[in-house]
């Protein structure tokens, strides 16, 4: 039975914020979510969350002739509110009520697969009615079996990409799609219920991150209305949204109140990097789980006003008149590899926000070192600081005869990358959308070491623009 969580004085939305809309209104004779919920209520004992009862009415909607409307289900849901019981109910329903032949439950790992298929073998354990239809229960590792004296079977594997092949299936879970970095898993699984006329592959999951390229696909597909058998279901918060704000976690937690409680939210949200708070509590899509800087926030920071650096085709007398007053310091650094060197700017703004952005950037050191100087005597700055420890070492011999260097060295590149990550993450740093810094900013992840981190790359872009920003942000900060 569904209790109510004591301390939470909210409740999530049974509504999901996206989904793909009914055709037609939904009876008992229109959707066979009824009979579900009946099922689950009368023969197991479970009575369902109103979200719940909500998405089985939609996810089994029928056409005029009987037949499922969907072929694919996608939904998508914060952690830990219940989906996984939802899955359960509905494949212990296909089974016992005699509306599949085989069900298929794939995951990442045969691990995860197995506690949903455990959690079905359970069900069918604790219920008489369903336990006199149960013929055998097979445990092996790698063969689990739950076979019914009808010829219904529940079967589980992991995905990969020979996952399935030899079977024709009815009805296919598959879950934490977004673990799925490849179509070969999927391209093995979906096939096997090409054959069935009948199939449907219920997919759940939380929003992922740009890597996963299956269910983004889906989602954009479902979205653009591109396939008609395909139902979107997606409990999330609104893009752009603050973390703080309650109604974002309504809509990403229909079970809040019922099973997720406020505080255990609001804890999340401290404890957690922003990149792991909204994939996993407000179920929003991020460019990298692991990345460095709140990515949101950072593109709320996006100004296009006039640069700090001066244009090719601006007046000297231009240029001056626009930095009036403005203390301008640079920083340099350099790319592990040395294909690529980035020189930033920032200032502190009358507002006391810190506008920072790329100055220039060189594709290797040896086109840097023939221009570095000319461009540090033009962009005039009060502060020249960079990384002496690190690749921009090979820059050693112009950045130490610089009267103004300033040296970021040790426990200061710590504090250089992490007071920039909580800058931005408090609104309090503007830049003007450059492509490069947005690409170095969405790669950089974190390289934890003692008791702070610094920034490292993931993915094929380098870090040194991120790393030349947090530089010239970290000099602002230091100017007396």
């Amino acid at each position: 039975m569904s209790s109510v969580v004591a301390d939470a004085p909210m409740f999530g939305r049974e509504e999901p914020r996206l989904f793909t809309p009914a055709l037609r209104d939904l009876t008992p004779k229109t959707t066979l979510g009824y009979e579900c919920i009946r099922f689950a209520t009368e023969i197991l004992g479970i009575e369902l969350l109103p979200y719940q009862k909500w998405l089985l009415l939609h996810a089994l909607e029928l056409n005029p002739d009987g037949s499922f409307r969907f072929r694919t289900l996608l939904v998508l849901i914060a952690r830990q509110n219940g989906k996984t019981t939802l899955v359960k109910v509905l494949i212990a329903w296909f089974l016992f009520m005699g509306r599949a032949r085989l069900v298929l439950g794939a995951a990442q790992s045969l691990d995860i697969a197995r506690e949903t298929w455990q959690g079905v073998v359970e069900m069918a354990e604790d219920e008489p009615e369903l336990r006199a239809e149960v013929a055998t229960v097979r445990r092996t590792n790698g063969e689990q079996e739950l076979r019914l004296h009808s010829g219904s079977r529940y079967r589980i594997a992991a995905a990969t990409r020979g996952a399935g092949r030899g079977l024709s299936v009815d009805v296919l879970s598959l879950d934490e799609l977004r673990e799925h970095r490849g179509w070969e898993a999927w391209g093995a699984l979906t096939k096997t219920t090409m054959a069935r006329p009948n199939a449907l592959i219920v997919c759940t999951s939380n929003a992922g991150d740009l890597d996963s390229v299956v269910l983004n696909q889906l989602r954009e597909a479902a979205l653009d209305g591109r396939d008609e058998t395909l139902g979107l279901f997606e409990w999330s918060a609104p893009d752009g949204c603050d973390l703080d704000d309650v109604e974002a976690w309504r809509c990403a937690n229909p079970a809040l109140g019922y099973r997720v409680s406020e505080s255990s939210i609001r804890s999340s949200m401290v404890s957690d990097p922003p990149a792991v708070f909204r994939t996993e509590v407000l179920c929003q899509r991020v460019d990298s789980m692991d990345s460095a800087v709140d990515l949101h926030a950072w593109r709320d920071g996006t100004d296009g006003a006039a640069r700090l650096s001066q244009r090719p085709a601006e007046s000297d007398e231009d240029f001056a008149e626009r930095r009036a007053g403005l203390r301008i310091v640079a920083c340099l650094d350099v790319a592990p590899d040395g294909e690529h060197v980035t020189l930033s700017v920032a200032a502190l703004g009358d507002d006391g926000r810190i506008r920072v952005e790329p100055a220039a950037a060189w594709r290797d050191t040896l086109t840097a070192r023939d221009e570095l100087e000319a461009m540090l005597d033009r962009i005039d700055a009060e502060v020249e600081a960079w990384f002496p420890a690190g690749p921009a070492a090979v820059l050693a011999p112009i950045m130490r005869r610089r009267k103004r260097a300033m040296e970021i060295k040790g426990a200061e590149v710590a504090a250089a990358c992490m007071g920039f990550a909580d800058l931005v993450k408090a609104r309090q740093v503007l830049h003007p959308g450059d492509p490069l810094l947005d690409a170095h900013i969405a790669g950089a992840a974190r390289l934890h070491q003692a008791d702070g981190w610094r920034f490292t790359h993931r993915g094929p872009a380098p870090a040194d623009a991120a790393y030349s920003a947090a530089g010239a942000v970290y000099a602002v900060t230091m100017l007396p």
